[in-house]
């Protein structure tokens, strides 16, 4: 008989985030990856064309951990959440203090550090998929 629980993820992602791109509904890489209907047509997402492209890349990043835990979870009862977290708020210095954060990217899976130094997104994604792989093994 297969286990029929349900697991819940929550994937904290700590980078650099303007906070105006937080606070807008129709731009949200990891929303549209997650099929949020419209995201794609707003008009307002055009004006991500005039931010850094650091900034667009830390958004896509966010998106491709997302990606990668789909992969993983091949099809099991699993929650997973991704909260994007901007270093310079409130949310995240506290954050940054409580699990001893240095650099400017971070991941944090069920509240629990496993990934901090440049954001090189295949160092990020194996300690995602290690840790995934660990809580799905019980």
């Amino acid at each position: 008989m297969p286990d029929s629980r349900i697991i819940t993820v929550k994937i904290e992602v700590l980078d650099l985030y303007p906070t105006q791109l937080g606070h807008c509904p129709h731009f949200n890489l990891v929303s549209s990856q997650m099929m949020t209907a419209g995201s794609e047509f707003c008009e307002i997402s055009s004006q991500t064309l005039e931010y850094p492209d650091s900034v667009v890349k830390s958004h896509l990043r966010a998106a491709m951990l997302l990606d990668c835990v789909k992969r993983i979870v091949a099809g099991r009862p699993v929650n997973a959440e991704v909260v994007m977290v901007d270093l310079l708020s409130p949310k995240g210095f506290l954050k940054s203090l409580r699990h001893g954060i240095r650099h400017n990217y971070a991941i944090l899976l069920n509240g629990r550090k496993i990934y901090e130094g440049e954001p090189d997104i295949e160092k990020a994604e194996a300690s995602l998929a290690e840790a995934v792989r660990s809580i799905l093994k019980g």
